[in-house]
């Protein structure tokens, strides 16, 4: 008989009683990037947050100050670069408090990116108000149902969205939001290995975590960008009317000189029609403008104005009762878009339309700058045909 002591049951195996099993301890844990925050670790996050809200807005400001182009993927970047940023600076880290932080921080960068985009632009007309004084507050705050129109919220949803997503808590590596299961590991059993469908995981497999969120982040920047720019520069893309030279056909916001609306239209524009079809006359259309509308102007760029005279057809301009009045190859044109008191006094002038160019002018004949000024407008130039208006709600239509 042995003198030493019995010993106790081992994990997992049988005990001094025959057909008694003591099953193996639970396993159960979960992935660090879903644990719940310290309150220094939501703190970090706002302050990461909050950098690159203030860094997204800025950059969006300047983007519209230097290209007078305002681009609503730039709301869905900011929704993208406030996650990452928060995620980043957690050490990879996601759940509820770091998604609002993500999702409160995205919206502080898009508020700050429409209000420089707004700020700037104003100053084109008003050029006495200071980008940061009293009055150009004022004038954001009585013009924010025109400067979030219906496609800025749609952008800003998304944005949210996105930040919201980006910092859900799930397994990251397959990207599914169920909770962690418990499980029941053998001795010596080998752990099940778990494929992801997503591609961008299986390409950086091999990479240390926090690389392959980096990457994957990239890639879903990148591909959205891509996506939108696709559909900007070949299908269909947002314009706002800044002057008075379509009233009131097409409104603009006041104070601008000539607006009539307290909120300017918003317009789409079909950018593949012309690539189908000619333009036809008394379409509106948006173009790029010669260079000599930026001398003759003092503006220049992207113009939206009806179309009035084809390739090779000859344009006069009669005085009628000391009201300009427009003539094609000798016939009167029936002008209805033209609003009461919107003709000017222009004395008789007479243009020949080369081929392959067009003659463009506003239905505010009194205030715009047109083809009258700085000549005709060339096929390439044309864009697209303006083809609805979608803000404000009152304005919605169909053309």
């Amino acid at each position: 008989m042995s003198d030493r002591e019995p010993e106790g049951p081992e994990p997992g195996g049988w005990d001094a009683h025959p057909g008694e099993f003591f099953p193996p301890p639970i396993v159960s844990s979960l992935p660090p990037e879903t644990q719940p925050e310290p309150e220094q670790k939501v703190g970090i996050a706002l302050l990461a947050g909050g950098v690159a809200a203030v860094l997204g807005g800025i950059g969006w400001g300047l983007i519209v100050k230097w290209t007078d182009y305002e681009v609503g993927i730039l709301a869905l970047g900011i929704g993208v670069l406030t996650a990452f940023a928060v995620n980043r600076s957690t050490g990879g880290r996601r759940g509820p408090k770091l998604q609002a932080v993500a999702v409160g921080t995205a919206l502080l960068g898009i508020l700050i990116g429409k209000y420089l985009s707004f700020a700037f632009v104003t100053q084109q007309f008003l050029p006495g108000i200071g980008l940061l004084s009293g009055e150009m507050l004022r004038l954001f705050r009585a013009g924010l149902r025109d400067i979030f129109g219906l496609y800025d919220l749609l952008w800003v949803g998304l944005a949210a969205a996105a930040a919201w997503s980006g910092l859900r808590a799930g397994d990251t590596a397959t990207g599914g939001t169920a909770p962690p299961q418990q499980s029941v590991q053998l001795p010596g059993a080998a752990k099940p290995q778990r494929r992801s469908r997503n591609p961008v995981d299986r390409l950086t497999q091999g990479l240390p975590h926090g690389l392959r969120i980096t990457v994957d982040w990239i890639v879903t920047i990148a591909g959205a960008i891509a996506i939108v720019l696709a559909i900007k520069a070949w299908i269909v893309n947002p314009y706002r009317i800044p002057s008075s030279s379509m009233e009131t056909t097409l409104h603009c916001a006041t104070p601008a000189n000539g607006c009539e609306a307290r909120f300017s239209d918003r317009v789409l524009a079909n950018r593949f029609i012309y690539r189908f079809r000619d333009p036809e006359r008394g379409e509106i259309v948006v173009f790029e403008t010669p260079p000599a509308a930026r001398t003759r102007c003092g503006a220049g760029g992207t113009f939206v104005k009806r179309l009035i005279g084809l390739p090779g057809e000859r344009l006069e301009l009669r005085s009628e009762k000391g009201l300009s009045y427009v003539y094609i190859n000798g016939m009167k044109l029936d002008e209805p878009y033209i609003g009461p008191n919107r003709r000017d006094a222009r004395g008789p002038e007479t243009f020949r339309i080369p081929q392959g160019q067009y003659f463009m002018m506003g239905d505010n004949r009194s205030q715009s700058c047109d083809s009258r000024e700085w000549g005709t407008v060339p096929r390439e130039n044309l864009i697209g045909k303006v083809f609805a208006t979608y803000w404000p709600p009152n304005r919605i239509s169909v053309r």
